[in-house]
C-alpha cells in the first residue's frame, strides 16, 4: 500500500459519504425542477407578493448552484481522496497552496469547493423565509392549491441542502 492511498475503513467511509452526496444532490435537483415549473405558471399571478419573491430567490440560487456543476467538484474530489487519481493528488494540493493569478479567470479547486459550500450555506435563510410566508397565505386562501405544492416543494429542497451542509462538515 502506497502512502497516497487510504486506509481501507477510510475508503468504505469516502465511498458512502460521496453516495450520500450524490444522492441528495438528485433529490435536490428533482425537486429543482418541480418548483422550476410552479414559478413559471404563477409568476404572472403571484409575482408582487413577498413570499414569490422569496421563490424566486430559492430558484436562482438552485439555478447557480446547477451551473456550479457540483456532481463534477464532488467526482473529482473524491476521485483524488480515494486514490484512483493519486498524482493528482499531489497537484491538487500543490494547487491549494497557490494564489489565483491576476492573468487567468479559472478558479482553483478550492475556490470552487468553497462557493459551493458557500451557496448552500446561504439558501437555507430562502428557503425557510419561503416557507414560512407560504403557509399561511395557504391558509387565508384555500382556493390556490399551488401554495400547497409549493410548501411540500420547499419541505422536501430543505431535506437535501441541510443534509449536503452536514456531509460537508
Amino acid at each position: 500500500m502506497s502512502k497516497l492511498d487510504p486506509a481501507p475503513s477510510m475508503a468504505s467511509d469516502f465511498e458512502t459519504v460521496d453516495q450520500r452526496l450524490q444522492s441528495f444532490l438528485g433529490q435536490l435537483l428533482s425537486e429543482f425542477g418541480i418548483l422550476d415549473r410552479i414559478v413559471y405558471k404563477n409568476k404572472n399571478q403571484h409575482r408582487r407578493c413577498s413570499y414569490f419573491q422569496y421563490l424566486l430567490k430559492v430558484r436562482r440560487d438552485i439555478r447557480l448552484l446547477k451551473s456550479a456543476n457540483p456532481e463534477e467538484i464532488f467526482r473529482s474530489s473524491f476521485d483524488v481522496i480515494n486514490g484512483k487519481r493519486p498524482k493528482q493528488k499531489v497537484q491538487l494540493l500543490e494547487s491549494l497552496k497557490r494564489k489565483k493569478s491576476d492573468s487567468s479567470n479559472k478558479q482553483t479547486f478550492l475556490d470552487r469547493l468553497l462557493g459551493l459550500a458557500r451557496l448552500l450555506s446561504q439558501m437555507v435563510e430562502p428557503i425557510l423565509k419561503a416557507a414560512t410566508q407560504v403557509r399561511p397565505a395557504s391558509e387565508v386562501n384555500r382556493m390556490l392549491y399551488w401554495h400547497r405544492g409549493a410548501e411540500q416543494v420547499l419541505a422536501t429542497i430543505r431535506l437535501p441542502v441541510a443534509e449536503l451542509l452536514e456531509v460537508g462538515k
